[in-house]
């Protein structure tokens, strides 16, 4: 009688970590795929769509591998390997919430009233002449911090890459002259193809122009901590003039975001 009450409640265990388990693998699935819908596909919903995948192959199939992993030949060595797996697993998911933090952290650090800054605004992709929904937000939110600082020169900055007719830097340009600012307080460094270029070649202009070596970064919240980090590796003090990332390619921004950060941290 015991017995059966325990594989009662061991079947009734089963069938709500599968579902738990499918439920996620759907949602992982849908929240990664939202991005492609607007042409954004990159290493962060690339890995996100393989995790949500086998996060759902593993509910469907988890009744057959709990029963795999309690039996009775190399059940030692099968436990030692899901414990190894579940270390691994919980190690991933506190690393993932310290970068939010930093993420987080990074992105509160704004410029303090009246400093003298030089804005500079960090590319992203360009789908042919126009910017991306991702650059629009960033120029959306460098166009707010020069009107409130009409003193301020910035710099636009980012390379020409595949599939762009025009560089990010005058993309940058572009639309913050079509938003009204005066084309002569947007300088072009329009030969970077990463975040360590953005700020190596934006500090040679702002030596070549007497610009304030301080720097107020443009880019989405979830990028500032990595910038400004970058920034201070190159020896200037950077702040944060953070953009919202829109919602429909969050998902792949974020993730792409822990890769790269990760990738900078670590190597």
């Amino acid at each position: 009688m015991r017995e059966q009450g325990e594989n009662k409640m061991k079947r009734k265990s089963t069938a709500v970590w599968a579902a738990v388990l499918i439920t996620l693998g759907l949602a992982g699935l849908a929240w990664f795929t939202v991005p492609l819908g607007w042409g954004v596909l990159n290493a962060g919903n690339a890995a996100g769509l393989l995790f949500s995948a086998a996060v759902l192959a593993v509910g469907a199939l988890f009744p057959q591998l709990r029963r795999w992993f309690e039996s009775e030949r190399l059940r030692k060595g099968k436990r030692a390997a899901l414990r190894i797996l579940q270390l691994a697993l919980a190690l991933g998911i506190l690393w993932s919430a310290v970068l939010t933090g930093c993420m987080i952290q990074g992105a509160a650090d704004s410029v303090p009233p009246g400093e003298p800054v030089t804005v500079v605004v960090l590319g992203s992709k360009v789908n042919g002449t126009e910017p991306s929904a991702d650059l629009q937000a960033r120029i959306n939110a460098a166009y707010a911090f020069l009107v409130q600082n009409p003193t301020c020169k910035a710099i636009a900055s980012g390379g020409k890459g595949a599939g762009e007719a025009i560089s990010e830097a005058e993309a940058i340009r572009r639309g913050l002259v079509r938003l009204g600012i005066d084309e002569n307080r947007v300088l072009l460094e329009d030969q970077s193809t990463s975040t360590l270029e953005n700020i190596a070649f934006s500090q040679k202009i702002i030596r070549e122009h007497k610009l304030p070596p301080k720097l107020a970064i443009v880019t989405d919240e979830y990028h500032q901590f990595r910038a400004g980090r970058v920034a201070e590796g190159y020896g200037s003090e950077a702040y944060a003039v953070p953009a919202h990332t829109p919602w429909y390619i969050f998902s792949a921004c974020y993730a792409r975001e822990l890769l790269a950060l990760t990738n900078f941290l670590i190597l």
